[in-house]
């Protein structure tokens, strides 16, 4: 493969992940096969279309690709005839990458790149690969063919086979920083409250971010600190808890939804734990509601992640909410 000083462009706070790519590249050293490890929206796609566009550019004159060759607009619009993606349908949660899809790849790979350049096939989510799956890919992954990159997305590698794991060389990619991602999001456009809103309950997630409603998360905060300062007794907080659960009940319930959703009221205590600690510019969220002392706010920060794992853990969720929200008031009180 290609070798010579190179800068990967397009990418955003992975600076340890892409330093160590540019350095392989430059060295003459890449991989053949790459597992990228990192939560979702972090940028392991990203990481991996910059590096196809530095294989392939035209002009490269300088370290980074031009920009402007047609392999670099092609690669850009993700039209590229040597760029190959795997992926899970979206918006099911157990859906598998089909192992007549895999066989397909591997088949291709059989034949010289299009454009004379470096094939990247790119899978993304692989924990969505099943046993069938992974097996076929495997004997590709130990020898791909000559100029053919493979690069494996997931978000731990618990979720996928040892062999698999074995097979490729491992590059960690971290959750973004809260600051970066807001900066991030007001760069494209948005207010500086909802991109901090949005940056905190995104888990360093740039992709998530850009998915979330800013009024529905502004209203979310809104009925939590409701409930945390009614004085209407146990009943009414088995009320709420059941009027929330019933938003993430389907065929069964998203617990990991439902958490996410809790997420934004551990922020809330850990916030008013800075401002009681005099640390405020270290908060996520502007001033909600009134203010907590550090051992109020501290404990109930420690009381939604004991909420958030009961739930994790199986627990009725209505009734870890409720015993919550008991808490809470007592907190208070």
């Amino acid at each position: 493969m290609k070798r010579g000083a190179v800068r990967l462009s397009g990418v955003l706070g992975q600076d340890r992940a892409q330093a160590k790519l540019e350095a392989e590249f430059g060295a003459g050293r890449l991989a053949h096969a790459y597992l990228f490890v990192g939560p979702q929206g972090c940028g392991r796609g990203t990481l991996a279309l910059a590096l196809f566009q530095a294989l392939n550019c035209e002009n490269r004159e300088g370290q980074e690709p031009c920009g402007q060759c047609g392999s670099c607009r092609r690669a850009l619009a993700g039209q590229h005839e040597d760029l190959m993606i795997l992926a899970p349908p979206e918006g099911q949660a157990s859906a598998q990458i089909k192992v007549e899809e895999v066989r397909e790849v591997i088949r291709s790979l059989s034949f010289a790149p299009y454009g004379g350049g470096i094939r990247l096939v790119l899978i993304r989510e692989a924990e969505h690969l099943n046993p069938t799956s992974a097996n076929v890919l495997l004997k590709t992954l130990e020898e791909p063919p000559e100029k053919n990159l493979i690069v494996l997305t997931v978000q731990d590698t618990k979720g996928i086979l040892p062999t698999l794991v074995s097979r490729c060389r491992r590059v960690n990619l971290m959750p973004l920083e809260p600051g970066l991602v807001a900066r991030e999001l007001e760069r494209r456009g948005a207010e500086p409250g909802a991109a901090a809103l949005k940056a905190a309950m995104s888990g360093g997630s740039l992709a998530r971010a850009l998915q979330m409603d800013e009024a529905r998360l502004k209203n979310d905060l809104d009925r939590f600190i409701a409930r945390l300062t009614a004085g209407d007794g146990a009943v009414a907080d088995w009320a709420f808890a059941e009027e929330l659960v019933r938003e993430f009940r389907g065929a069964t319930i998203d617990r990991e939804g439902l958490v996410e959703a809790l997420d934004l009221l551990a922020v809330y205590f850990r916030d008013q734990a800075l401002r009681a600690a005099d640390r405020a510019q270290g908060t996520l969220l502007p001033q909600t509601g009134p203010a907590l002392g550090l051992e109020v706010a501290s404990q109930g920060f420690s009381a939604v992640r004991r909420a958030q794992a009961q739930i994790l853990g199986n627990a009725s969720p209505e009734l870890a909410l409720t015993v919550l929200l008991g808490r809470l008031h007592g907190a208070r009180a």
